[in-house]
């Protein structure tokens, strides 16, 4: 029997469901949802059967956001936990009435609270190596972006670092520089025609997910850009249907420069000095 990586991997925004509690209220689509959401990335990380721990959410993005703080609500921040519009700015509501206080008490409490208790608990289990936040991009910034229209890498890894990964002065990393330059050395080998395009924090430094639960454990932020298998080559955008065997030999690319990316660093004596 081979042994698990002894890592966490976390899929927070998989999910394509509209929450029950919300989904009279909600003016999007099927294609809203796909399009707002990281579409197959329950296929393409799925590392179920690879590793320790495994997290993933059936809740669509546009429902509630995983990966904000439970802080970030409406109508101040339209792009928070729970969102008054999606990623290109449509808006999410019928008549636009966000969700009331006691339904947004409710969303935290049901999807949001035991996915989080979840990744904090195992990030404090000894003998893990560290924890990665699996996301895909779009391949341009969207509308609602400080940069729209900007041209994203194929691969970004985030630890919220500079583009070497090393620590920048008022944030604190969420893994050393040397580990999100070492999965970085994988990913090339995996890509290799894409080697030039796998970026460190640029265009992200790493979202809430990385940062809330990196003090006992190092954690890393994968994001794929959707051009590796939403292009025309492998997608059917009318039906929204993508090839197969492009998404399975992503995925097992992918866990091919993990596994490499583990085996080479993982020293269980040390892992309470690799968190910073």
């Amino acid at each position: 029997m081979v042994a698990k990586l002894p890592i966490i991997v976390s899929v927070p925004h998989g999910g394509e469901i509209i929450a029950p509690e919300m989904s009279n209220h909600t003016l999007l689509s099927r294609r809203d949802i796909f399009s707002d959401g990281d579409p197959l990335t329950r296929d393409i990380y799925d590392f179920k059967d690879e590793v320790a721990c495994y997290f993933e959410s059936d809740i669509a993005r546009a429902s509630i956001d995983l990966n904000r703080s439970p802080d970030d609500l409406p109508p101040v921040n339209q792009d928070g936990v729970i969102k008054s519009h999606t990623v290109t700015g449509k808006g999410i509501y019928r008549k636009k009435r966000i969700p009331s206080k006691d339904t947004l008490r409710l969303l935290l409490k049901k999807y949001y609270k035991p996915y989080h208790d979840g990744l904090g608990e195992m990030s404090r289990k000894p003998n893990l190596f560290c924890g990665i936040d699996c996301h895909t991009m779009l391949d341009r910034a969207p509308n609602t972006s400080s940069r729209p229209g900007q041209q994203r890498p194929f691969i970004c890894l985030s630890n919220r670092g500079d583009h070497r990964g090393n620590r920048v002065r008022g944030r604190r990393l969420t893994c050393p520089p040397e580990m999100v330059r070492s999965l970085a050395r994988f990913l090339r080998e995996q890509f290799p025609e894409e080697a030039d395009h796998i970026t460190l924090n640029n265009p992200f430094l790493g979202g809430y997910i990385i940062r809330r639960h990196s003090k006992s454990l190092p954690w890393i932020q994968i994001e794929l850009n959707r051009r590796s298998y939403l292009s025309p080559k492998w997608y059917d955008p009318e039906n929204l249907e993508v090839c197969h065997k492009r998404i399975a030999h992503l995925r097992r690319s992918f866990l091919k420069a993990i596994s490499s990316f583990v085996h080479c660093n993982h020293h269980p004596q040390s892992i309470s000095e690799k968190v910073i």
